[in-house]
């Protein structure tokens, strides 16, 4: 077998549901051993979302690939539609809400696999993120 690379096929993925959102996760690091970079699929139904949070230890990178997306980052907000993207450095918080009548799909990667362990921190209930998004 050779090293150096790997081929993930979509039905090789692992899928997982977390709060009404589907992840086929590409690379994860249950099921990736030699992959510093972390790829997940993001199926998101309308009003759905990833209320604020932060990864203290991996930056992320949102990519669209379907519908429209409220990315907001610290205190800025843009729609986003399919081939827009954003970077974020470890620890900077940021949320996602489908802002479509349509499924939101995208790809989040993150890095390096080593931050894993750090998790995701939530701060949705906390200043000043509580107050930029009223219903």
């Amino acid at each position: 077998m050779a090293t150096g690379y790997t081929f993930r096929k979509s039905s090789d993925g692992w899928e997982e549901q977390v709060l009404g959102r589907d992840h086929l996760w590409h690379f994860h690091p249950e099921i990736t051993t030699m992959a510093d970079t972390l790829l997940v699929k993001v199926t998101m139904p309308p009003k759905g979302f990833h209320d604020f949070h932060r990864h203290p230890e991996m930056n992320e990178i949102l990519y669209i690939l379907k519908g429209t997306a409220e990315q907001w980052v610290e205190d800025e907000m843009q729609l986003l539609q399919a081939g827009d993207s954003v970077y974020m450095d470890p620890d900077v918080v940021h949320a996602t809400f489908n802002a479509g009548d349509t499924d939101l799909e995208f790809l989040a990667i993150l890095a390096p696999k080593a931050g894993w362990e750090a998790g995701t921190i939530d701060e949705y209930k906390n200043e000043p993120y509580c107050n930029y998004r009223k219903d």
